[in-house]
């Protein structure tokens, strides 16, 4: 248990956090008499308690005066919250499917009496880009100036954080979008961490005039979601349900298309020789070990639910370029069997031998040759490449 669990009280009915209490693994940064606290990197063991430390800002009293959505993962990664979604989808409780944008979190707040647009894991918005380009904060500003302004009336929504998804065509991460935008996903309140509802968002949508996110309409079986949902060629669905205390659309999961999940590890080059190297230079002999070695190296979930895919893929060719140089170390030792007295010097004793090689197949002829000549450095250069070309080297 971590002490982060005595990390929260609450003062006047509003939540305070104490930065004091945090763990290592999460940094501080303060500026103005306010404090921002989010993860030095990937988190895996997140207590609940925790989970609003995605990206949080307080001030010198440890009240909320900016937060974003709390951590929350993919179908399966947190097991709390995959058996709300299942549960509300078994009973009939609503569930709301969200169109998950692929883009960069927005986060508008009132801080020190200012409109504040700032992106996870930054106080003011960021630094401006090495290459010119504008900062996220001033990207976001620009485009409420543009077509939502009331979100720079510093009397608008001052209790609450209000998140959009930023897309553009130059902050394409895998989906491409046509034109720049801030979309509008919903809100969480200071005092008490209440996720809005889908009802209220739809309100404020409607009388601010925002780009309100879209819904799906989807089967109610998780099973039938997760194949719909797959055969998609845009990111996938955030769905919203009611939490563990029945709270309705506090809950978020998120179910990911192959099509997305497929390029992005294109993208970030998780690819089958990559795994290999590294299952191999680490040692690992567990999917369980190689879990917790990604974990460590903070690679992303999405990343490790693909290793595990590629992990079974090359145990799989491990097994069997074993049994290819057992078949070679068998016939090998059946020939010298009815050859006792035979000297592997002696040309005819070879060409008999290459005789039976020679009927098999690719590789068990290449190793039988290998093992006659004693060259087991050659053996284990023919077992990487086979390895590593995925079994396509026979």
């Amino acid at each position: 248990m971590h002490k982060e669990r005595f990390m929260w009280t609450i003062k006047d009915g509003r939540k305070r956090l104490d930065i004091t209490k945090i763990r290592s693994d999460f940094k501080t940064v303060s500026q103005d008499g306010v404090h921002l606290v989010c993860p030095k990197k990937n988190v895996w063991d997140w207590e609940e308690e925790e989970k609003w430390l995605r990206s949080i800002v307080v001030d010198n009293d440890g009240f909320i005066v900016s937060c974003s959505w709390k951590k929350f993962g993919n179908y399966g990664e947190f097991t709390t919250d995959t058996s709300c979604l299942d549960k509300a989808l078994e009973t009939g409780r609503p569930v709301r499917f969200s169109h998950k944008e692929d883009g960069s979190l927005c986060i508008r707040s009132i801080i020190n009496g200012k409109v504040v647009f700032r992106t996870r894991g930054t106080l003011y918005g960021g630094e401006p880009g090495e290459d010119g380009q504008a900062s996220f904060g001033d990207r976001f500003r620009a485009i409420a100036q543009a077509k939502y302004p009331i979100l720079l009336d510093e009397n608008w929504m001052k209790d609450r954080s209000l998140l959009f998804e930023y897309v553009a065509p130059a902050n394409t991460i895998v989906i491409r979008y046509k034109s720049e935008d801030l979309v509008f996903l919903g809100f969480v309140m200071h005092d008490d961490f209440q996720i809005g509802k889908w009802q209220d968002l739809v309100t404020i949508a409607d009388e601010a005039g925002l780009n309100l996110v879209r819904l799906h309409n989807l089967p109610t079986d998780p099973v039938k979601i997760m194949e719909e949902v797959k055969t998609w060629k845009e990111e996938g669905i955030v769905a919203r349900c009611e939490d563990v205390k029945g709270n309705l659309d506090q809950n978020f999961v998120k179910i990911k298309s192959a099509h997305y999940l497929a390029n992005h590890r294109m993208k970030f080059s998780m690819k089958y020789p990559t795994i290999v190297e590294f299952i191999e230079s680490a040692n690992i002999k567990s999917e369980v070990q190689l879990i917790a070695e990604l974990q460590a190296c903070d690679y992303d979930w999405e990343i490790i639910e693909s290793a595990k895919e590629f992990y079974k893929q090359y145990v799989t060719i491990c097994q069997e370029v074993q049994e290819i140089q057992d078949d070679a170390s068998n016939l090998t030792k059946e020939f010298f069997l009815t050859r006792l007295d035979a000297e592997r010097a002696d040309p005819l004793v070879r060409k008999d031998f290459a005789t039976l090689a020679c009927k098999q197949q690719g590789m068990v002829r290449t190793m039988m040759f290998c093992l006659y000549d004693n060259k087991l450095d050659r053996i284990n250069n023919l077992r990487r490449k086979f390895i590593l070309s995925g079994g396509k080297r026979r």
